[in-house]
């Protein structure tokens, strides 16, 4: 009687089991097909600071996605970036000089594009990965220290088929051309900012925090300052003395352009007078800057 019963069972569970088997051989073939979207740090400059494996993904991606300025680096990038594969600019609208007027002037309005912005680039990216293709999405610096790719365009996407290479920052950039250690002697941490993420976009938020950080020995980075620097002296003025060490780092990573302006906080104004470029430059402040 039990040998009946054990051979009533012996065949369909082996024919479960190898049915389970070919499922699992299928659904690995399947993903395999599938294709994936790669956010790559292209580092603050050229290919020399970039790491090789973005250079070697970018090179093999099918599909590029990246902003106007990146194509004035093809040159320099040469076989890595083929300019035939670029599919859009994904940040058409939302980025510039018009978008960043329109940011300000009528926040509302701009987030309406960025998020009109967000479903194009996701449903084109989703396609593309249906499709077997890989994408490379390319940010300057690192995508994870105020890279517009992951906070403005890659929200709620599928994290399954996403991988990030990080990619030297211009803080990294920076602090090389300062030649001084960021985390030494009395320094309680590093702070990475930007005046609008400490203040707001109109600089309408309070400055009580900037009171608390003064209590401490701290490096402070503010990336996209130069733009608000006699807001952002305004309100330093408050908490520190005029002898607060400062620094500015031009065209951080670039061997043919970069500049370092040491400074201190009474005279910092007067000095970046002395400097023509408005935009492409990296705040440092602290005892570390000296």
């Amino acid at each position: 009687m039990e040998r009946k019963i054990m051979a009533r069972f012996k065949y369909p569970m082996a024919a479960s089991t190898f049915f389970l088997i070919i499922c699992f051989i299928i659904s690995i073939s399947y993903a395999g097909e599938k294709g994936k979207l790669y956010v790559v740090g292209m580092g603050p400059a050229g290919p020399d600071l970039t790491a090789p494996r973005a250079l070697a993904v970018t090179e093999e991606a099918d599909v590029i996605l990246c902003s106007p300025g990146m194509p004035k680096k093809f040159e320099k990038f040469g076989k890595h970036i083929d300019p035939d594969k670029v599919a859009f600019n994904p940040w058409e609208g939302i980025h510039g000089e018009k978008a960043g007027k329109l940011k300000k002037t009528n926040y509302k309005e701009w987030i309406q594009r960025v998020e009109k912005q967000r479903k194009k680039v996701q449903a084109f990216v989703t396609q593309q990965i249906e499709l077997g293709r890989t994408v490379a999405m390319l940010d300057g610096g690192d995508p994870c220290v105020y890279g517009p790719s992951l906070y403005w365009l890659l929200k709620g996407f599928d994290e399954r088929c996403l991988e990030v290479i990080p990619g030297m920052s211009a803080f990294n950039a920076a602090s090389a051309a300062l030649k001084r250690p960021m985390t030494g002697d009395k320094t309680r941490f590093v702070m990475l900012t930007s005046p609008r993420s400490l203040f707001g976009e109109s600089h309408e938020k309070g400055d009580s925090i900037l009171k608390d950080i003064s209590r401490y020995d701290v490096t402070m980075v503010f990336y996209m300052s130069l733009s608000s620097m006699d807001r952002l002296v305004e309100k330093f003025r408050k908490y520190y003395p005029p002898d607060l060490p400062m620094a500015i780092v031009y065209y951080a990573g670039y061997a043919e352009k970069e500049k370092v302006l040491r400074s201190r906080l009474g005279t910092i104004l007067d000095d970046l007078k002395k400097v023509d470029e408005k935009w492409l430059g990296l705040l440092i402040a602290g005892e570390s800057v000296l």
